[in-house]
């Protein structure tokens, strides 16, 4: 790349690319389109195209994330540091359209909010997910402007995606519009709002998706060539496909689904896979409930005392400004969606597998690389007190994620973990929650 020698105007991700989260935040506000997309999705600059605007800089959510500011500046209120945030309130529900449903990961809900917005013309567009129809093993954003679109990004998709490439595109082509994202693209989002007066009166709501962690491109084609399935032979690729919680799963034009690991998504897949296939910048984050969305939507994990989940195909919905309330509660009027408030109990006030990678797991490890002088984000959040378990703990998941660096170790893993080999440990852990949940409700 030829540049300056000063590099100081680019964005973090493009002078260090270990620090780059690829929410794809600077190509959307390039003025110039100075910037593009490597096959890996990481951002490459055409220096000759490049003003040293600094625009990419300023939005760039890889080298810095400022909660408080982040917090004023949409909630008026100080961050207080927590895994939830600020919380108006929460409920429990799920699309009260069973097609919508159905099709959605863990109850449809962002997509119910957004098919509301649309009927009643309160939108233009939505900028949405899919798996890329010529290259199904990997993931792209689009905006949908009508609701057959909308509900052909349903379903999660667990690998890196530039969602906010989508940003040129609002800005070129004016209307209203709602936004579905991950937190790494609501803090490129919301930088991108405060040097870009457009995407304010554009941007009409924004709807969070939870994140433990996104997943490496290199996952699905090693997925399917572990099952011998050859990556152009299939027409989709479905992180949860099939019945509630899901499966990983390749899909033909010419024949049935066919799944690539035993078990579920909630019982196998995700969180094995995590351990091997979580990039670098995702390892160090440390918001997992989208504390920047209008609103919040995650799976309801809640189980009972026998360990069984409580709301199976439901959603974990938190309301986080006075935007968001006014969605859901027309949303709730119109019928689209089916919830109750939960925000008395405190089982629904937090996520505790969660809490733990993002408000212990991922500051320990970020104070860990800082010292080692590895680059890492800048936070104004500060590590709290931990115990040694905790600290233990932190070293085993890292020294998965270190392996997962290396293809061999990595490949060996992933055998295990998709084999019959691994359904005992499926039943072990089955079992020790069985156990937990009989002591106490999550």
């Amino acid at each position: 790349m030829e540049t300056s020698k000063n590099q100081d105007f680019l964005a973090a991700g493009i002078r260090e690319p270990k620090l780059c989260a690829r929410s794809g935040t600077c190509i959307g506000i390039c003025p110039e389109g100075a910037i593009s997309l490597n096959a890996n999705y990481y951002p490459v600059l055409d220096a000759n195209s490049c003003t040293q605007c600094g625009k990419c800089k300023e939005v760039c959510p890889g080298g810095r994330v400022r909660f408080d500011a982040l917090s004023r500046q949409i909630f008026g209120v100080p961050d207080d540091g927590s895994f939830d945030g600020h919380v108006i309130s929460t409920y429990i529900g799920y699309a009260a359209d069973e097609t919508i449903r159905g099709n959605g990961a863990g109850g449809g809900l962002t997509t119910a909010i957004a098919a509301d917005l649309f009927a009643q013309g309160e939108i233009d567009g939505c900028v949405v997910t899919r798996m890329r129809p010529n290259k199904p093993w990997k993931g792209e954003a689009f905006v949908a402007r009508d609701l057959k679109a909308l509900m052909s990004s349903q379903g999660s998709r667990y690998t890196v995606i530039p969602l906010n490439c989508a940003l040129k595109e609002i800005q070129m082509r004016p209307g209203r519009y709602a936004i579905i994202g991950l937190p790494c693209h609501l803090h490129g989002i919301h930088e991108a709002i405060k040097i870009e007066p457009l995407l304010v009166e554009r941007i009409v709501a924004i709807l969070g998706i939870f994140c433990g962690g996104a997943l490496e491109l290199t996952l699905v084609p090693e997925l399917l060539q572990n099952k011998g399935i050859a990556v152009d032979s299939i027409c989709d690729f479905q992180f949860r496909g099939g019945e509630w919680p899901g499966q990983m799963r390749a899909v033909f034009d010419d024949k049935e689904p066919q799944p690539v690991h035993y078990s579920n998504y909630a019982d196998g897949a995700y969180n094995y896979l995590i351990s091997l296939y979580m990039p670098l910048r995702c390892q160090v984050c440390l918001d997992g409930s989208n504390l920047f969305a209008d609103i919040s939507v995650g799976d309801a994990w809640m189980r009972g005392n026998d360990g069984r989940h409580k709301f199976p195909n439901h959603s974990k919905l938190i309301v986080r400004s006075q935007r968001g309330r006014v969605l859901v509660e027309r949303a709730i009027k119109r019928g689209a969606i089916v919830v109750k408030n939960a925000g008395s109990d405190p089982a629904y006030q937090t996520h505790k597998i969660q809490t733990t990678r993002k408000r212990i797991n991922a500051p320990l490890r970020h104070a860990r690389w800082k010292v080692k002088g590895h680059p890492v984000p800048e936070y104004d959040r500060h590590l709290t007190a931990t115990t040694s378990r905790e600290r233990l703990t932190e070293r085993l998941v890292s020294m998965f994620l270190w392996m997962g660096g290396y293809r061999l170790l990595r490949r060996t893993l992933l055998m295990l973990f998709t084999s019959r080999a691994a359904v005992p440990l499926i039943h072990a852990r089955l079992w020790m929650k069985k156990r937990k949940y009989s002591k106490q409700v999550r």
